[in-house]
């Protein structure tokens, strides 16, 4: 155990060792940093909306012209029944077809349109803030917003170079 110990303390000793502490870096540069962000608007409109015709049908001028044509052939004698059934027929056929395929009632209803359109915004996210150590700036993205000169604690770490 103590083999390995010593030589892992020369190793150490011919590379460097590393070192962690605190210390204080002075502000030098804080600039808000902004995001484009989404937030959709929704306008919506309700409008009044005649309902799509209805389907005509022909069981109703059907019906109607044999009901007609039966009543009409009834009257009359003779020749004079043939033109009665025709006539009845025509009227039977008419009144069926009016009394099925109403037009009167145009239905309306209320109809809700929605659209959406974008509405970026610009968004301030936080700070990049400008550190000054030891003759070195670094960067960083901060939530805090720091003020010039002002010091603030820094975590340090080093390597120590011995190979010289």
């Amino acid at each position: 155990m103590k083999k390995i110990a010593i030589v892992l303390s020369l190793l150490t000793s011919t590379l460097g060792y590393a070192a962690d502490f605190s210390d204080m870096a002075t502000v030098k540069r804080v600039t808000p940093r902004y995001i484009e962000v989404n937030r959709p608007i929704s306008s919506c409109q309700t409008t009044t909306a005649a309902a799509p015709p209805k389907e005509k049908g022909i069981a109703g001028a059907i019906i109607g012209g044999v009901a007609g044509g039966l009543l009409g052939s009834r009257v009359g004698k003779g020749s004079g029944k043939v033109a009665a059934g025709a006539v009845g027929a025509a009227v039977g056929a008419v009144v069926g077809d009016r009394m099925q395929n109403d037009d009167t009632t145009a239905d309306t209803g209320n109809a809700e349109r929605c659209t959406q359109r974008d509405n970026y915004q610009r968004v301030q996210e936080g700070y990049i803030t400008v550190f000054s150590y030891n003759g070195h700036e670094f960067e960083e993205e901060t939530e805090t917003k720091y003020r010039v000169g002002q010091k603030v604690p820094v975590q340090v770490n080093a390597i120590v170079d011995q190979t010289n």
